[in-house]
C-alpha cells in the first residue's frame, strides 16, 4: 500500500502513475474546490469525472480477473484555486 498528497491545480496534475499490480485506490478530496478526474492528461472540467470537495472515489478489485481492473495513470484538474487531494493505491502482494 502506498500513500501520497497531491496539490491539483488548474493545470492537469498527476494524481496516480500507471500501475499494473494495483487491485484497489481511494482518491479523497480533502480541498474546497471541485476536481475533475479522467485518465487522460487533457482532462478538463467538461470532460472529467466530478470529485467534489469533501469526496472520495475508490476503486476496489472485485475479486475478478485482475486484468480488467483499471490500473492506469489519472489526472485530476480544478476550474479555480488549489486542492489537497490524498491518494491510497493498493497493490497485489505476492
Amino acid at each position: 500500500m502506498s500513500n501520497a498528497a497531491v496539490s491539483v491545480t488548474t493545470d492537469a496534475t498527476s494524481l496516480v502513475a500507471e500501475n499494473f499490480e494495483r487491485i484497489g485506490l481511494t482518491i479523497d478530496n480533502q480541498g474546497s474546490v471541485t476536481v475533475f478526474i479522467g485518465d487522460v492528461s487533457t482532462v478538463t472540467a467538461a470532460t472529467g469525472i466530478t470529485l467534489a470537495a469533501g469526496a472520495k472515489l475508490t476503486y476496489n478489485f472485485d475479486g475478478g480477473s485482475p486484468q480488467y481492473f483499471f490500473q492506469g495513470q489519472l489526472w485530476g484538474i480544478v476550474s479555480s484555486g488549489t486542492a489537497d487531494v490524498r491518494i491510497m493505491e493498493h497493490v497485489r502482494t505476492r
